[in-house]
């Protein structure tokens, strides 16, 4: 039997569990798993069929749309005496979760696999109610927008590839991602002028100075910084070199074609085996 939670997780790191039709039944999950829509829009040539497809659109503002169902029972599934009073006090409740706080977070675990989103609830569709007394009940949408359109692993994943020159290696710590993984810490070890990059994309980041022995320089590309373990000179972004088609971050790992874990090759000078360690959160299109 499949084990299936839906949680909001509120400001202060509280999960408050949606699942299983008891007090809160998540009555509608479709929502949770439509794909973010593209932005723009092929080219009309004039005088030609059809459109001219664009490549490397990007994804919009991912919309979810939750339908709820709220009634008045315990968290046991029980329907108290006072039904209705209980009713009032889980919608309420319900309400307030997804509504005190600026931004809430939606995980979804299946059999022990989470994945979660971060929005903002633009609105909180009417209740529709029905049934009377103990045994009111009311269908609530919830309107939620999340400006970073892919659901992430909870906890990041990490590898660490050692290679000669040129040499390539499988990021299986990376499998199963659907979506760009552009919030990543790429961190370089002892080698001459490294350049690490995805080979079915090429983007490639690139480090252009000599990281001794016992020293590390490590590249965020969610926050835009680079930065050296002690006793690594400074100039670091002046070293930095970056480029390639489909992101405009330093370095991002995007699915293969037709699925699979990201392919990278490692580039460096001076002979011998280099390594640099990837880490970040896996990115789905769904949840």
């Amino acid at each position: 039997m499949t084990d299936e939670k839906l949680e909001v997780i509120t400001a202060d790191g509280v999960a408050h569990d949606l699942d299983t039709c008891t007090t809160r039944g998540v009555q509608d999950i479709q929502g949770l798993f439509t794909v973010p829509e593209k932005r723009g829009e092929n080219l009309v040539i004039a005088g030609e069929h059809g459109r001219m497809h664009v490549v490397s659109k990007k994804h919009d503002a991912h919309i979810i749309v939750l339908g709820l169902w709220v009634r008045g029972v315990l968290p046991d599934g029980t329907l108290p005496e006072a039904g209705y009073a209980q009713f009032v006090e889980n919608l309420r409740e319900l309400v307030g979760w997804f509504t005190t706080d600026e931004m809430i977070t939606l995980r979804h675990t299946v059999d022990g696999d989470a994945r979660e989103i971060t929005g903002e609830v633009l609105r909180v569709i009417e209740p529709e109610l029905s049934g009377y007394g103990r045994y009111r009940s009311a269908q609530v949408k919830i309107v939620i927008e999340c400006a970073a359109p892919f659901w992430a692993d909870v906890e990041p994943v990490t590898q660490t590839v050692t290679l000669p020159t040129l040499g390539t290696a499988t990021l299986t710590a990376f499998a199963g991602a659907t979506a760009p993984m552009e919030d990543l810490f790429i961190e370089f070890g002892q080698a001459n002028n490294p350049r690490l990059s995805q080979v079915s994309t090429g983007v490639f980041v690139k480090l252009n100075r000599v990281i001794t022995a016992g020293q590390t320089i490590t590249v965020d590309t969610a926050d835009w910084e680079v930065y050296g373990s002690p006793g690594v000179a400074g100039g670091l972004y002046e070293d930095l070199e970056y480029g390639g088609q489909h992101t405009n971050r330093w370095f991002a790992l995007l699915p293969e074609p037709g699925g699979g874990a990201p392919v990278v090759q490692l580039q460096h000078t001076g002979g011998g085996p280099a390594s640099v360690t990837v880490t970040g959160k896996r990115k789905y299109k769904i949840a």
